[in-house]
């Protein structure tokens, strides 16, 4: 099975190098390879391993604003190019994608990135030191609301994409559970991250992401941070709302499978499109953000 799977992944990568065949995803989903590859963005070369998982495995076939979050990322990579000297911070990092495309936009931003899982986190680390930025900075634990140990669920083979804090129905069973360290958010934004304004999150945490972002919102407010939150769950769109529209924030879904965007007074009450929305201060632009109501 491993010799067959090799022979796929070769295949796949000869027919993508040098053919410049494109492959539907059904079919590239069973060519993954072990090895590295160059992805562009803003005319730079950017180097990126695929370790035989979904995410690299994606973007190597379809391109860095292709079938993995194609949208999100390009909106992502829009919003570090316009960023001042200020901190960027990564949630849920996995491998890096979104800190990479974060470092190749913009040199004057500092992008924070964190990832709890200690295999996952090589992944990262060997992606941030296969390429030349000096502006990112890594980080091997959790966040939450305090200092020690949390146990995280979905812990199913070597990096699990699904890896949560959070004990919800979804969890697969006998998945497995892993113990990592987190460390207080609250702390580390009063110290290691209090001498710049945060001007972007993108946080991807598997259904983590709302109680985090209730301990981190005066922040958010104070800094008037653009936020790129996972939603996995339509029913949890109040909650956001609660948090965000009653601060002052815009909420703009992505449709990162028709490449599209939806600007929305509020989530409530609304249809989810898309895994992902960005929270933008009311007193922003959208234009000056390139961010135009593309609902289809």
């Amino acid at each position: 099975m491993a010799a067959i799977k090799y022979l796929l992944g070769q295949f796949g990568k000869f027919l993508r190098n040098y053919l410049r065949i494109k492959i539907p995803q059904n079919i590239y989903k069973s060519m993954g390879f072990y090895g590295e590859f160059i992805f562009e963005a803003n005319g730079t070369e950017v180097t990126l391993h695929n370790f035989r998982d979904e995410i690299s495995n994606d973007i190597f076939y379809s391109g860095i604003y292709g079938n993995y979050e194609g949208h999100s990322l390009e909106l992502w990579n829009n919003l570090c190019l316009q960023a001042q000297d200020s901190i960027v911070m990564d949630i849920g990092a996995f491998s890096g994608v979104y800190s990479l495309v974060a470092a190749n936009a913009n040199p004057k931003i500092d992008i924070y990135s964190f990832e709890p899982h200690p295999n996952t986190f090589k992944m990262l680390k060997k992606n941030t030191q296969s390429n030349n930025f000096k502006n990112i900075y890594l980080n091997n634990y959790a966040l939450s609301d305090y200092d020690g140990e949390i146990k995280f669920y979905n812990s199913k083979g070597d990096a699990p994409s699904g890896f949560s804090a959070v004990n919800h129905r979804f969890i697969e069973k006998d998945a497995g559970t892993k113990i990592c360290i987190a460390r207080d958010i609250l702390s580390i934004l009063n110290s290691e991250l209090s001498m710049k304004r945060i001007s972007l999150i993108k946080i991807d945490i598997e259904r983590g992401e709302l109680p985090l972002l209730r301990i981190m919102i005066d922040r958010i407010v104070k800094d008037k941070t653009i936020v790129l939150s996972e939603i996995l769950d339509e029913e949890f769109y109040e909650d956001f709302d609660t948090l965000f529209h009653q601060n002052g924030f815009q909420s703009i879904k992505i449709n990162d499978l028709n490449h599209s965007t939806e600007i929305v007074a509020s989530l409530g009450g609304t249809s989810r499109i898309g895994r992902n929305v960005l929270f933008i201060p009311a007193e922003i632009n959208l234009l000056s953000l390139n961010i135009n109501d593309e609902r289809i």
